[in-house]
């Protein structure tokens, strides 16, 4: 291996932000904004057109439009809604109104009745 396998090619890691002839980041231009005053006085003109029209339009959107809870949706899940609903309905009307003291009570009874493995007896020689 000769000398030119290691010579250097020369000169540092230029890193943006240094002062030291690094790498320049552009500048990003602002958009010119507008005068202030001519952009209050817009504003104004235009919100109190709006206004009175705004409301009466709202007014009738609520009135024609009830809320439909399967706009938008395929067939398939509407009928999965229907099903999830039901599910929970039947759940509720099974289980009925418990406090979380009574679930508790429910569940440790549940487990105090269980056999633990280590309890079964012994089978076969010894």
């Amino acid at each position: 291996m000769g000398k030119e396998d290691y010579i250097s090619t020369g000169g540092s890691l230029k890193l943006k932000g240094t002062k030291d002839g690094g790498i320049k980041k552009k500048k990003k231009k602002k958009p010119a904004t507008p005068d202030p005053t001519s952009e209050l006085k817009s504003r104004t003109a235009s919100a109190k057109a709006t206004s009175a029209d705004g409301l009466e339009e709202r007014e009738e959107e609520e009135r024609e439009e009830p809320e439909d809870p399967y706009a938008g949706k395929t067939e398939a899940e509407r009928r999965f809604e229907e099903r999830k609903r039901k599910r929970m309905d039947e759940r509720l009307k099974k289980e009925g109104i418990k406090s979380h003291k009574e679930r508790v009570e429910e569940f440790n009874k549940y487990l105090s009745n269980l056999s633990e493995h280590h309890d079964m007896p012994r089978i076969g020689p010894g």
